[in-house]
């Protein structure tokens, strides 16, 4: 059974408030009294009520205009019905009360049938307005807000920044975007699930909150609507609006004061996680007059943060947008690079020290772009791996080497191996070494024949599953090698568990070993842990006879580099490996 519906009374005339009370209390409703504006918003706050009666006239305190104001401006008074009760019968009376937020009006004396019929009325009328009105909270919210961390959404963030930039544009001041990714987000969802990435998504949004809680008057104004605001994208991007800033080298405060939060350990269940976070800057209006532009390039920042080894923050500036435009091209070129056949490979012998003899080659791709002309590997294979392209990419790369080798093979060549180099991305895609297997079985080369050259970066994924690849690897036949080894971060504790079979020594520690004592004293320690882990070794960068002297003395294994020979097309090494085995050079 419903209780009965609560009504509060507020008329300073103690008369009628007996008799409209009895009355209300005889048609079934339960009823408070008040004699007075700030008495009854007293008593409002304190037990609510369902509908409001409400005299005009109240000449000790606030008025019943001025405590219909203040009731409309209450959490649970924004709906409330309101009757005024008054004597006053002229147009502006009526107008000034429907202004202030009143629902109805009754005129005094009061007629207490139709008073009864004017607050079931509006009981009625509130029940489905309160109705409306959740049911269009629910509908915003689905709308602006994320429904994982209530932060507002993508949509929410950019009309409230073009509201912003209005009101920057008409007080001539500058807004500041900060575009947020969380550093190495992707590793977590897939190694330790979506269930843990969304708890991290929430402690994060939770840092970020508390990050731009505190005021920031360096950078605010004393106005009310200058807090900065924080929106989650999607993913792992977020969003900061700091509106109404007086310098944009100021935002950096705030970025770096982000970048500390997120840096702190964070404690999930069993799990220490350490995050990081790229931040780019773009500032109104130096970087943007509308909202659109202002993410876009406040992204392209964010991106070359991410760029120069991620947890740092960078600002946005013309420069960059060149450049994407300029890794757009190169991209849309890329993704056609394999079907008009502008990919080849060329092969850089490898010299067996010991023996003075040829033994293996690596194979290099290069790209003879019809548009764009030769390009660099390093300008097109950071590309391919942040697209994805390098899967592809590398497929063909491996079956092209295959080829090769078993051509070689065929021709009567003694090629101890075909060296490929294999991208992190590549490595750990799903597969792969079912991939080998086939292309191995296509080209009919003997899978002691090719060696896939792996990178540091492969050894600090996740230690179960990097093993599980390498292990699949060594079951088919295949030799595996850490190439540019020094320069990663791989510990020897996880290199000694890995089935490696040789490292390449960095050129960066080849360059001037005769000279440089550091350089030598690193390359001597590679060979003898090397050896004492039962792997070889092999130096890359040889250019001149005083360094391969050096690595021999040392006891590397091979050697790789100008000074044997510059990596050569696929016609032109057939005829150097015919020369070399027929009539060797003396190394």
């Amino acid at each position: 059974m419903r209780e009965p519906a609560h009504i509060l009374l507020i008329d300073d005339d103690p008369l009628v408030r007996l008799l409209v009370s009895n009355a209300l209390r005889a048609a079934g409703f339960t009823v408070s009294e008040a004699a007075g504006g700030e008495a009854g918003l007293a008593i409002f706050k304190d037990i609510g009520a369902d509908a409001v009666l409400l005299d005009v006239l109240m000449p000790d305190g606030m008025d019943g205009f001025a405590a219909c104001a203040a009731l409309r401006t209450l959490p649970n008074g924004r709906h409330i019905p309101v009757l005024m009760m008054t004597g006053l019968e002229d147009i502006e009376s009526i107008q000034h009360a429907f202004e202030t937020g009143a629902t109805d009006f009754i005129t005094k004396p009061i007629n207490i049938p139709l008073l009864n019929y004017r607050i079931r009325y509006m009981l009625r009328a509130s029940q489905t307005t309160v109705h409306l009105w959740e049911s269009e909270q629910r509908l915003h919210r689905l709308a602006y807000f994320d429904s994982l961390t209530e932060l507002p959404n993508r949509q929410f963030f950019k009309e409230n920044l073009q509201r912003l930039i209005g009101l920057a544009e008409r007080q001539q001041m500058k807004l500041g975007v900060l575009f947020l990714d969380l550093d190495g987000f992707k590793r977590i969802n897939d190694t330790l699930g979506h269930h843990l990435g969304d708890l991290v998504l929430q402690a994060t949004s939770e840092r970020l909150r508390n990050s731009i809680r505190t005021r920031d008057e360096a950078l605010c104004r004393n106005n009310p609507q200058d807090n900065p605001t924080l929106a989650r994208l999607g993913g792992d991007e977020f969003t900061v609006l700091i509106s109404m800033i007086n310098r944009k080298d100021d935002v950096a405060c705030v970025a770096e004061r982000i970048r500390l939060n997120l840096n702190q350990p964070l404690i999930i269940g069993d799990h220490e996680l350490y995050m990081a976070t790229s931040i780019g800057i773009a500032i109104y209006p130096d970087d943007g007059e509308v909202a659109e532009e202002l993410l876009k390039n406040a992204d392209l920042a964010m991106y070359y943060a991410k760029r120069r080894g991620g947890n740092n923050y960078q600002y946005f500036t013309a420069r960059m947008s060149e450049t994407a435009l300029h890794r757009l091209k190169l991209e849309s070129h890329l993704r056609k690079a394999v079907e008009l056949n502008e990919l080849e490979l060329h092969y850089q012998p490898q010299l067996d020290i010991g023996q003075g003899r040829f033994c293996a080659l690596e194979a290099l791709i290069r790209w003879n772009c019809r548009e764009l002309g030769r390009l660099s590997p390093t300008d097109f294979i950071p590309v391919a791996e942040e697209t994805g392209l390098i899967v592809g990419i590398g497929e063909w790369v491996l079956r092209q080497a295959c080829l090769q080798a078993r051509k070689l093979r065929d021709s009567g060549i003694p090629l101890g191996r075909m060296a490929v180099n294999v991208s992190a991305i590549q490595f750990l895609h799903k597969g792969f070494p079912l991939l080998v297997k086939r292309i191995l079985a296509e080209t009919g080369l003997e899978p002691a024949l090719l060696e896939l050259e792996l990178t540091e970066s492969v050894l600090v994924n996740d230690e179960a599953v990097v093993l599980n690849v390498l292990q699949a690897l060594k079951q088919i036949g295949v030799e595996l090698a850490i190439d540019d080894f020094g320069t990663g971060y791989s510990s020897l504790s996880r290199l000694k568990s890995f089935p490696i079979d040789r490292l390449k020594i960095d050129r960066s520690f080849v360059h001037n070993i005769e000279q440089d004592q550091d350089n030598a004293a690193i390359v001597i320690a590679i060979i003898a842990m090397a050896e004492s882990m039962n792997m070889k070794v092999i130096a890359e960068g040889v250019e001149t006879d005083s360094q391969l002297a050096f690595l021999s003395q040392k006891h590397c294994s091979e050697a790789q580099g100008f000074l044997l020979s510059k990596p050569l097309p696929s016609a032109e090494i057939f005829k150097f490996l015919q020369k070399e085995f027929n009539d060797p050079a003396p190394f």
